[in-house]
């Protein structure tokens, strides 16, 4: 049986910590703590705000019906298959994928269900991350696939995001986000080394790496932005997250986010 070091923070429960969640130690609770006067955090929570935007942007302007999430982390409401299920719950299909092992045990209690599906793969393990995918998805449908929160603690996530899009097919879309270093750098080094110093690895990248992991996607408008500028949502409903206010200016956020969609 898998079990959980209490002692020792983890990427998901920390990102957990920060949404508000229940699923975390006091470890993850301190470090969320010492972060939560710094940038990341309300780039972190925006980010979230972002993607749940996109699931209904996808859905009502796209008709997109089928959702993969790379890095989900732990369950923390409302998840994607809550949002798409909500509106469309008949045509849903929604795969989680996390090779955290508690994650993973988490996600199979909780997240799985009728066309709902969870697998542990190794997000670098692109070949496998697409056979999830063929496994469980009508590819003769449109597939969204969202990268949030996750590019940041993978090294090498510029040439697994490459890879992933070598390999899907045309017409496949991209819900992503990053955080930044361009917007308070001093904040957004001191996180990183905050992180770093508590065992987990984080790179922020910057604007033209971003664009770069991006290429062959076309950006909907408005492009490439501050997550909480793109298609803002008057506050309320299953859009809102309780843990910080929401924010206004285009700049004032350590993060990008984007909704695109590949073409070869």
């Amino acid at each position: 049986m898998t079990t959980a070091d209490p002692y020792r923070p983890t990427p998901a429960r920390l990102h957990n910590a920060i949404l508000g969640g229940k699923d975390h130690y006091a470890p993850d609770h301190a470090l969320a703590t010492s972060l939560a006067t710094n940038n990341i955090t309300p780039a972190i929570t925006e980010s979230r705000r972002f993607i749940l935007r996109a699931v209904e942007y996808l859905i009502d302007q796209h008709g997109v019906s089928q959702f993969v999430e790379l890095g989900c982390g732990y369950p923390h409401a409302p998840n994607i298959h809550e949002i798409a299920g909500g509106r469309n719950d008949d045509l849903t299909r929604i795969l989680y994928i996390d090779n955290d092992p508690v994650v993973a045990a988490y996600g199979r209690a909780l997240l799985t269900g009728p066309n709902r599906f969870f697998t542990d793969t190794d997000l670098t393990d692109t070949s496998a991350v697409l056979g999830d995918i063929i496994a469980v998805m009508d590819t003769a449908r449109p597939i969204a696939v969202f990268v949030s929160g996750t590019a940041e603690l993978i090294s090498d996530a510029p040439a697994m995001v490459t890879a992933l899009t070598d390999r899907l097919a045309s017409g496949t879309w991209m819900v992503f986000t990053h955080i930044t270093d361009d917007v308070h750098s001093h904040q957004i080094h001191s996180a990183a080394e905050t992180f770093r110093s508590a065992g987990i690895a984080f790179h922020s990248r910057g604007r033209d790496e971003i664009t770069d992991m991006l290429t062959g996607y076309r950006l909907v408008t408005p492009g490439l932005i501050a997550p909480h500028r793109w298609r803002p949502i008057p506050s309320g409903g299953v859009r809102a997250l309780s843990t910080t206010p929401r924010h206004r200016a285009a700049s004032d956020l350590s993060a990008y986010a984007a909704v695109g969609r590949l073409h070869r």
